[in-house]
């Protein structure tokens, strides 16, 4: 009988073991920790160009890359295609921040909206005004540029 009860401890050791080393290699390889992202010394170069001595770190998305960077006590999202080229820089801002045209025609196209966030895209072509608007039941995103004309924002992330 007691060579039993060895034998079950040993398993039940066992089992344990083996479960605590799952748990912690599963830990160790999470998913969920960043990879190490591989940018092209052509987009690091125009984000040094861009934004000199900026310590920053680095995101892929399907457009290229981003670096997010703090200037200011305000977060940036600057991104960059594939080949280096600048496409964008965003950061969150307020309500008081916008045109006053850009914030009406938001009323005027989805009235009974409100905005959930207010962001503003400096871009080649110029100012652009991003907001998250829904009713309650809907959610949308509208991009316009200064004068409130809605506009196509071709690298959303």
């Amino acid at each position: 009988m007691s060579v039993k009860i060895t034998a079950i401890k040993s398993i039940i050791c066992s089992v344990i073991s083996l479960s605590l080393l799952t748990f912690l290699l599963a830990c160790y390889y999470s998913p969920n920790q960043p990879k190490s992202i591989v940018v092209p010394p052509s987009v690091k170069a125009a984000f040094q160009a861009k934004y000199p001595d900026i310590p920053h770190t680095w995101q892929r998305h399907d457009y290229g890359y981003e670096a997010v960077f703090t200037e200011d006590n305000i977060q940036y999202e600057a991104e960059f295609s594939a080949t280096g080229e600048w496409l964008e820089t965003e950061y969150y801002v307020t309500e008081k921040e916008f045109p006053p045209i850009v914030l009406e025609r938001i009323k005027e196209k989805r009235p009974g909206f409100i905005v959930t966030k207010y962001e503003i895209e400096i871009t080649p072509k110029g100012i652009f005004y991003e907001v998250d608007i829904t009713d309650g039941e809907l959610e949308e995103e509208l991009y316009l540029d200064s004068n409130g004309n809605l506009q196509v924002d071709l690298y959303e992330d």
